[in-house]
């Protein structure tokens, strides 16, 4: 990526159902009302519903309406399939196979005249989008820094601390770490894990989010640089 590119900000979930949507829109949110000219891009989607004649990704609008609707929500999710399946399986589902080659292209319509541009992966670090690619591939390819969302509930820290080992070993650069809170009701482990996750990596705990927060608490015009892949785990627990 050249200096005149924007920054790529990857939000990846360890796992399905993390909140990885909702904490996305509010960095884009921020980020939009702090001046920052931001772009927004969900590469495919699946798990659509029909509005009129069209597929919608629910995830692909609250990102575009975060950011302002500064382009065509067609471009902001160029590719969405209905059943609620891995995104190659709904589109094999439907008839069709995820574009491969548009997956990394559909960043440009989105890219331009940008500073930041947040992209949302679907599923989890190692979730695939297409026949070949992971998450983790088109993070890689698209030169983008890394930010790990976790759900803060039992079984964050093997989730964070696994995807952390597979983003290092994949030489992926992670800026941070985010517990979001995704339930009314908090976990009686919530309290704890960011206190031994941070006990065995040195990526930063960037914050945890409350149940329906209407503010991140995060400096997102200020995050840290990704770590470098020597530092992302302690030796401690290899």
């Amino acid at each position: 990526m050249d200096r005149s590119s924007p920054r790529i900000l990857f939000f990846a979930g360890t796992d399905t159902d993390v909140g990885k949507s909702f904490v996305a829109s509010l960095a884009v949110k921020e980020l939009y009302y702090s001046g920052r000219r931001v772009g927004v891009y969900k590469p495919v989607a699946s798990g659509c519903v029909h509005d009129g004649d069209k597929l919608v990704s629910s995830d692909a609008v609250q990102l575009w309406e975060a950011a302002g609707r500064s382009v065509p929500l067609d471009d902001v999710c160029p590719q969405r399939f209905l059943a609620p399946l891995a995104p190659h399986l709904a589109a094999l589902q439907a008839g069709s196979s995820v574009d491969e080659s548009l997956l990394l292209k559909g960043l440009g319509a989105v890219s331009m005249d940008k500073d930041i541009v947040v992209v949302e992966g679907a599923g989890g670090l190692m979730s695939p989008l297409s026949d070949n690619m992971l998450n983790s591939t088109l993070a890689r390819k698209m030169d983008a820094h890394v930010i790990i969302v976790a759900a803060n509930r039992l079984g964050a820290i093997h989730q964070v601390l696994a995807t952390v080992t597979a983003a290092s070993a994949l030489k992926l650069p992670v800026v941070g770490i985010i517990l979001n809170q995704v339930s009314a009701i908090p976990d009686d482990s919530a309290t704890e894990n960011a206190k031994v996750i941070s006990r065995f990596t040195e990526v930063p705990i960037l914050g945890q989010i409350t149940y329906g927060a209407t503010s991140s608490g995060i400096e997102w015009n200020s995050l840290p640089p990704p770590r470098e892949v020597s530092t992302q785990i302690t030796t401690a627990w290899l």
